[in-house]
């Protein structure tokens, strides 16, 4: 399947207007929502009230939670056409295989968390984009090694996302504002493809 440069480009800029649209379902959540230390899966909860799910000793009550949920798959849709593409513009090896694999994983999580959000089943909702966004590092990193232009813009990136992801898993042992820097994880990737999608990389 091959996937034309302006529906490549399309796509990752379709990714990056989630920032967009969810101010949206922040505004119009019913209890007071922190844009800084909640999840963005809080928005995709489908009841409300406190402890909504087990890491959530808060209040949650978003009216428009199926439309956000919507959002979730649509992102991730749009974010696994965004790495599709960049990878049918490199060398067909094994290792490219493996990094797509590991950034589609990403892609998944998405996709997972809007099917079942995260007050029906919190494993589910979470291990996929969890493990996501661990493989993200790897396949960044094996891109990197791959791409005939763009590899210093990968490292850099690469870089950001390491150190996001170290203060993420701190965040049991000291207050964090989790919820910007997930937002600041998934900004990161969504830029870093838009810009390369832009680029010429073909091999």
């Amino acid at each position: 399947m091959y996937i034309p440069k302006k529906i490549g480009v399309l796509s990752w800029f379709a990714t990056c207007c989630y920032f967009l649209i969810e101010p949206f379902f922040i505004y119009t959540s019913l209890v007071p929502y922190s844009f800084l230390y909640q999840a963005m899966s809080d928005l995709g909860v489908t009841s409300c009230g406190e402890y909504t799910y087990s890491l959530a000793p808060y209040t949650i009550c978003s009216p428009f939670h199926l439309w956000m949920n919507v959002l979730f798959i649509i992102n991730g849709l749009t974010l696994a056409i965004g790495i599709l593409y960049l990878a049918q513009n490199l060398a067909k090896t094994k290792m490219r295989h493996l990094a797509t694999i590991f950034l589609l994983l990403l892609a998944l999580g998405n996709i997972v968390s809007g099917f079942i959000p995260a007050d029906i089943n919190l494993f589910w909702h979470s291990i996929v984009a969890q493990v996501g966004m661990i493989t993200t590092l790897a396949g960044l990193w094996i891109y990197a090694k791959l791409l005939p232009i763009g590899r210093k813009w990968t490292l850099i990136c690469l870089t950001i996302l390491f150190m996001i992801l170290l203060l993420i898993m701190f965040v049991f042992f000291f207050p964090m504002p989790v919820g910007l820097l997930q937002r600041l994880f998934y900004f990161v990737i969504f830029i870093w493809g838009t810009v390369l999608a832009f680029w010429d990389i073909k091999q």
